[in-house]
């Protein structure tokens, strides 16, 4: 059984269970299966035995009152048992015979309904589940825990099967006929919104969820978070996160998520203080987590001394790898930090992995800034083996230091190729006319 239809169980099989007999009851040793808040059982003429709790104190639903008679007891019993063993043929069996039979009361079809809708989930036949469960809410013959409970089975159901607005509305009537207070059943109502993308009402359920529980519930106040952020309500957004955040200020995941709200609303040095935070409290543990903050650094122009920083550190902690990507990151921020000599080191390394040519040809051109003509040659004629993707700014390089190296007939070479190439071809011809 997956996780999650298993869920579905303790609800489904409740009433069914109530009224069997006390010896059913404990043979089946599956207390999960029981509803888990009803406290009362029957024995197998109905005579109270416990008094129950009920679960929805405040509905305008009236009870019917109904209980399983003599002539089905036995088939109801069955059927349960059948169900819990397993034996999902024999259950479907006993519930079409109980359901479709015109001397059946409203309570035994509607228990014969659920099983067969666990059954089908069973199966992963959702539209028969949704068929089934909506026959037992329809039959109206359950005590109102368990009616209510069927009617949470069957919109959990139809969301699952992507009917998010037959499951929205049947949420609905059941909030509405039994005036539950439950935060759960409002935390799923929101769930089922946010869904359907259906932004305000998944907010404002979410919102009552959080005022109702009895503590914090981190995971509804994240999906709250991420209703806002979809909806465009960034500030509401932030609001939430950073109530998250002071609760839990290691919490890495809140960290993030809240860093990513700052930068939609163009606050990224909000974001930046809190990754780079992170950062000195030993947090950033992976290597996606440095790049996101060299990243911010980067973006926010004329932090490239903190973008080295960062990955030095990344580097040195063995989280980040001495990859393609960041060695290329760290020598173009070497670069516009003036620091030639990183740039050339990150750059040469860079080269080596780089099959394309392109660290290479950055590298020649560094190199020649810095006057390493005889290098920076090496390093374009290298380029341009690698096939790299604009070969004439690499013969320009190549032309410029073979003119500085005194090698007038090589630098004219290189710039009769260089005029092979739009990008490059009226520099080239400009500087050939000159040496004429």
């Amino acid at each position: 059984m997956s996780a999650s239809r298993s869920l579905l169980l303790p609800f489904a099989i409740a009433a069914a269970l109530l009224v069997a007999s006390d010896a059913v009851t404990a043979q089946s040793g599956r207390q999960g299966y029981l509803e888990r808040r009803a406290d009362e059982r029957r024995d197998v003429r109905g005579d109270k035995i416990e008094e129950a709790r009920q679960n929805y104190p405040d509905a305008v639903r009236k009870e019917p009152g109904l209980r399983a008679t003599s002539r089905f007891q036995r088939q109801i019993n069955a059927m349960v048992k059948a169900f819990e063993e397993e034996d999902f043929a024999k259950a479907l069996e006993l519930s079409t015979a109980i359901s479709g039979d015109a001397r059946a009361n409203a309570f035994e079809k509607a228990v014969a309904f659920q099983v067969a809708g666990n059954v089908a989930m069973e199966q992963g036949n959702d539209d028969a589940a949704i068929a089934a469960f909506r026959s037992a809410v329809e039959s109206n013959g359950l005590d109102n825990n368990a009616h209510f409970a069927t009617m949470l089975n069957l919109a959990n159901v139809q969301v699952q099967a992507d009917r998010f607005e037959d499951g929205i509305a049947t949420l609905e009537a059941m909030i509405a006929e039994s005036r539950t207070q439950r935060p759960d059943v409002f935390a799923a109502l929101g769930s089922y919104n946010f869904q359907a993308e259906r932004y305000p009402a998944a907010a404002q359920a979410l919102e009552k969820a959080i005022s109702l529980a009895d503590g914090p519930r981190p995971d509804w106040e994240r999906l709250l978070q991420k209703v806002y952020f979809d909806a465009g309500q960034y500030a509401e957004a932030a609001r939430v996160g950073e109530r998250l955040l002071a609760r839990e200020p290691d919490d890495k995941r809140t960290l993030f998520e809240l860093a990513n709200v700052y930068l939609e609303m163009d606050q990224a040095d909000k974001a930046i203080a809190l990754l780079e935070g992170a950062r000195t409290r030993g947090l950033l543990t992976e290597a996606r987590d440095y790049q996101s903050l060299y990243t911010l650094y980067f973006n926010a122009g004329e932090r490239e001394k903190e973008v080295v920083a960062v990955i030095e550190e990344g580097l040195a902690k063995g989280v980040l790898k001495r990859d393609l990507q960041t060695l290329n990151v760290l020598a173009q921020a070497a670069y516009f930090s003036d620091d030639m000599a990183k740039a050339i080191a990150g750059y040469t390394e860079a080269a080596a992995l780089d099959p394309t040519g392109e660290a290479g040809l950055n590298l020649a051109k560094v190199l020649s800034g810095e006057g390493e003509d005889a290098k920076a040659r090496d390093a374009a004629r290298a380029a341009l083996a690698k096939g790299v993707s604009n070969p004439g700014d690499a013969w320009m390089v190549i032309a410029r230091s073979e003119a500085l190296l005194d090698n007038r007939a090589g630098a004219r070479a290189a710039l009769q190729e260089a005029a092979k190439y739009p990008q490059t071809r009226d520099q080239a011809n400009r500087m050939l006319q000159q040496m004429r």
